[in-house]
């Protein structure tokens, strides 16, 4: 670059967001208390399984590749559904977007919720935004350093709970609490501990709205989902404009002015430094902080304008903003179809699984009698909550008997009977016989069929084939 060409880059300054009470702050204090609330409890809750099943609400088991969401019991093969999951979270995240902007930035995503959290945690150590910013420009004494140390030793801990809970999710959580607090927690799990909390101090402590800015792909492709009726933070220069700093001449003055007085509370407060009232900016993460703030210097002024509010550009033309239009019910049909998709699998999912492989060595055995014998290695699921009892048989194979490897139990037909502790997995060798006087030449088609004594416990199919010479 030549010497009179400028950089393309800005140097970063520090922000000292001044904190702003309201109506909006209100909102995101009892929503931050509520995500917090569950993020932090919900590994705690005991939730009574039979059999030898863990007995945390929610766990994922990933030794044993399973996920325990109360009486929900997800396995490995259902993995899909975590597919299905993250499409259904993107398309309700789109969804949301399109309706209210980045509502979702400003009241739900974790970043905005610890950032939030340690920048109280330093108001109380360092007081509010003048005092903090004085604390910064001010020399290094022992006043200081207590007040910064306490505050990043705090900012630690919370970092230190977070990232022990978040493991919490992955292992029996007292068992595990326990083993952190003896040093016999797994290397993976000392690892995730000290990963998730320096990564937790860093961005929540240090980085805070440069993720939001520069870090979250969501910033910049969210103005593609925006269109007219979307419903954002913005600032109307209708009302406002032409700005007047001088009240007194405002009082006084016969030209007519506008009713914001330039008093910059609105950037003063604001988590990612921008003015509100340089237009819609990707930057502005929907948190209304800035509404609260001008609505609290109109309130002295006995003003009843909102400047600055929730809206969307076709109200700010004067028009009627339309709720419903086609990008909003395209993302919610597509919303509803998934979670459909999800719920109405796990109630019509059967809670027995049935896996059969023929045996290739040899691919046919040719019995003494006549008759024709093929191997098989079947492998039985329990996906219920209680032991279970199943009967095997084989059906569209003409003169056909069945007999199960160290399996004695037969029912009065002389089906083999197959029993599985609830979440039990079991592989069975099984030998199929044909009768002499039906065996025909080449393979022929048949299904297993594996039904539980007890209707609750469901029925698997697997259709498989008789090989003969």
């Amino acid at each position: 670059m030549s010497e009179g060409s400028g950089s393309l880059y800005s140097d970063w300054k520090k922000l000292y967001p001044r904190y702003q009470s309201g109506f909006f702050r209100n909102l995101r204090w009892s929503l931050i208390l509520l995500w917090l609330g569950i993020y932090y409890i919900l590994p705690f809750i005991r939730w009574e399984r039979p059999g030898n099943l863990p007995n945390q609400a929610v766990l994922f088991d990933l030794p044993e590749r399973k996920f325990y969401i109360f009486d929900l019991v997800v396995w490995p093969q259902e993995i899909f559904l975590l597919a299905l999951l993250l499409i259904a979270a993107a398309l309700g995240l789109f969804f949301i977007t399109a309706l209210a902007g980045r509502v979702f930035c400003g009241y739900m995503c974790f970043q905005t919720v610890w950032t939030d959290l340690f920048l109280q945690v330093e108001r109380w150590f360092e007081g509010n935004r003048k005092r903090r910013i004085k604390l910064d420009q001010s020399p290094w004494n022992l006043d200081k350093v207590l007040r910064k140390l306490g505050k990043h030793v705090t900012w630690l801990l919370i970092g230190l709970a977070t990232a022990g809970v978040f493991v919490f999710y992955f292992a029996d959580a007292p068992t595990l609490l326990w083993g952190f607090l003896t040093g016999d927690a797994p290397f993976a799990a000392w690892m995730t501990l000290l990963f998730l909390t320096l990564t937790t101090y860093l961005m929540a402590g240090f980085a805070r709205e440069q993720v939001c800015i520069y870090m979250c792909p969501y910033a910049r492709f969210q103005g593609a989902m925006f269109d007219d009726d979307t419903i954002i933070v913005a600032y109307h220069p209708e009302l406002g404009e032409p700005r007047q700093v001088n009240r007194r001449k405002r009082l006084t003055a016969r030209e007519p002015v506008g009713l914001c007085i330039d008093c910059r509370e609105c950037v003063t407060v604001c988590p990612t430094g921008i003015d509100i009232r340089n237009g819609q900016q990707y930057e502005c993460i929907t948190c209304g902080s800035c509404i609260d703030a001008c609505n609290s210097v109109k309130d002295k002024l006995h003003l009843d304008n909102e400047l600055i509010r929730y809206t969307s550009l076709r109200e700010m033309r004067g028009e009627k903003t339309h709720w419903f239009r086609f990008r909003i019910l395209a993302y919610g049909t597509l919303l509803l179809v998934f979670l459909g998709g999800i719920v109405g699998y796990f109630f019509q999912r059967s809670m027995v699984e049935l896996n059969v492989v023929h045996h290739r060595q040899p691919t046919f055995i040719s019995l003494s009698d006549g008759g024709v014998q093929n191997n098989f290695t079947i492998r039985v699921l329990n996906m219920s909550g209680s032991r279970q009892t199943y009967r095997l048989e084989v059906s569209e194979l003409p003169g056909a008997s069945l007999k199960v490897a160290a399996v004695d139990a037969v029912d009065q037909a002389g089906h083999p009977l197959l029993t599985l502790e609830p979440g039990e997995v079991a592989p069975y060798t099984v030998y199929l016989k044909q009768e002499a006087r039906h065996v025909q030449p080449g393979s022929q088609e048949m299904t297993f069929r594996l039904a539980a004594l007890d209707p609750k416990g469901g029925e698997s199919l697997y259709h498989s084939v008789f090989m003969r010479r």
